[in-house]
């Protein structure tokens, strides 16, 4: 390997098993070899040519590769050019439960390599990439959200099977009990797994129901909702905007300001003055 070429490697603690590589490669080449986890790939940059099953996958920029554990490949750039790839290593046991949150008929479905060229899948994981990056800080909700989505509607696409529309949304009772839960609990952490069992209901159903039903999805709604409670304390208290932005959620400073004003275009000291 060149001085040139790297590898990184990020460790999801709230994913046991879960692994996102970041590879920039140029003569590097990945002799046949397998995985016991599923490995989900996309390039950034250039392209990655694999052998399987007698068969040669191209990867190349807005396609994601699916690789089902136990199956023989190798990895290729062409020609000596850069390539950037990123790869979640998932294990199986977590690909079961996406396909039993989801719903899917067979939840022991074999999957086999494959290419899936929909933009939307890739944009899907590079956000989720994103989101794991430990300096965009993140609310685990949005994480968690991102997740169910991303790997969801990969499984439903490497299955070839038409996505199971919601045609409804939450009923009021429903979002209600959302309502009440997060303002009660404002000021800890709040999961998509809280949420969707509130509402007896998968995390994939709770998602797509709930963004249908309000327009926004979860993380996005309890964001605002977290700041309109900071608004209001900030105009009726007196209260350290460091002890407002913990009763309110948000761990860190620098974020909450970040965040408000990304919302209000001031920061916290000038909506108070």
């Amino acid at each position: 390997m060149s001085s040139t070429e790297s590898f990184h490697y990020q460790h999801i603690e709230e994913l046991p098993g879960v692994v996102i590589s970041e590879a920039r490669l140029t003569e590097f080449h990945f002799q046949p070899h397998y995985h016991l986890d599923y490995h989900i790939g996309l390039v950034t940059q250039g392209s990655q040519h694999q052998k399987v099953q007698h068969k040669t996958l191209d990867l190349v920029p807005k396609q994601i590769c699916l690789m089902p554990p136990s199956e023989v490949h190798d990895g290729s750039g062409r020609d000596n050019t850069t390539r950037h790839l990123k790869t979640f290593r998932i294990p199986a046991e977590l690909i079961q439960a996406a396909l039993l949150d989801s719903q899917a008929r067979d939840t022991n479905l074999q999957l086999a390599p494959s290419i899936i060229d929909q933009p939307a899948h890739n944009r899907s994981f590079l956000q989720l990439a994103q989101a794991f990056d430990p300096s965009q800080y993140a609310s685990q909700l949005h994480k968690d959200t991102l997740w169910a989505n991303a790997l969801s509607n990969l499984l439903f696409a490497a299955e070839k099977k038409p996505l199971i529309q919601e045609n409804a949304g939450l009923t009021n009772q429903q979002i209600q009990s959302v309502r009440d839960y997060c303002e009660a609990n404002l000021s800890s952490k709040i999961s998509l797994n809280n949420l969707a069992e509130l509402c007896g209901l998968t995390r994939f159903q709770f998602i797509r129901r709930f963004q249908k039903q309000t327009g926004l999805a979860p993380h996005a709604w309890l964001m605002r909702l977290r700041l309109e409670r900071a608004c209001a304390q900030l105009a009726k208290t007196n209260a350290m905007i460091t002890d407002i932005a913990a009763d309110v959620g948000f761990y860190d400073q620098s974020h909450f300001n970040r965040a408000f004003k990304q919302a209000f275009g001031v920061a916290p000291s000038g909506y108070r003055s």
